[in-house]
């Protein structure tokens, strides 16, 4: 049985208290923050500035959930985006929560810096579960809900291999696609709703968006969808 005893600190997932497997180096969790959208310049690593536009104030903080942005119009001037360049030389995993809403359909996650690398996760046209680090692991193109959503898209730079987790109501157990390819690469910032061109804006709901610097294994990924499940109503 898992004990929680801490915010974020679970002991029965095969960790001990003050160690995880992995490393967080970006964190926008809208847990932390009350503002609209963001009451800070940094990411709650205390690591990466954050850039926010909101003049059209399109973009909103709910306390649904544990606290949400909420993007509401396809504004796509409006927009939060920071982050690392791992471009090339850089294993990684992305982490996000989101929930689509219908107004406006194009791209939920994607690299600010589309001239090095094309990379998206999430919602592409309104069709959960893409992923596309530069070149396709997979675009969906059907599939269209309102149910809160996980995934995760991880590189082995190394390999080439690029995969995908994904999970709504019960915790992954394989990798919802797997695709071995030598152009796969990362992202230069992450942007949160649109592309950088203020195009293909995606209205939803997003929880957070953290990524850490390594391929985190299935293990780890159940372990952090237990950790989150109850936030999102599982």
């Amino acid at each position: 049985m898992a004990i929680t005893v801490g915010p974020g600190i679970t002991i029965g997932q095969g960790l001990t208290i003050g160690e995880l497997p992995y490393t967080i180096v970006y964190d926008l969790d809208a847990a932390n923050y009350s503002a609209v959208p963001v009451n800070g310049t940094l990411d709650a690593t205390g690591t990466y500035t954050l850039t926010v536009a909101n003049a059209g104030a399109s973009i909103s903080w709910q306390s649904a959930n544990g606290g949400v942005f909420r993007k509401s119009s396809s504004l796509g001037t409006d927009v939060i985006f920071g982050g690392p360049n791992y471009v090339t030389g850089q294993n990684y995993t992305v982490f996000m929560a989101y929930k689509r809403i219908a107004t406006s359909d194009g791209r939920l996650l994607n690299t600010q810096s589309e001239a090095t690398a094309d990379w998206l996760l999430g919602l592409y046209n309104g069709h959960p579960n893409a992923f596309y680090p530069n070149s396709a692991v997979n675009l969906p193109s059907s599939g269209a809900d309102l149910l809160w959503r996980f995934n995760w898209g991880t590189l082995n730079v190394s390999t080439g291999v690029g995969q995908l987790y994904t999970a709504t109501s019960a915790q992954p157990t394989g990798t919802a696609f797997s695709v071995t390819n030598a152009g796969f690469r990362g992202f230069n910032q992450l942007r949160m709703f649109s592309r950088a061109a203020a195009t293909e804006v995606q209205t939803a709901d997003i929880g957070f968006v953290k990524v850490y610097n390594s391929v985190l294994t299935l293990t780890d990924i159940q372990g952090l969808y237990n950790q989150y499940k109850a936030r999102f109503g599982y």
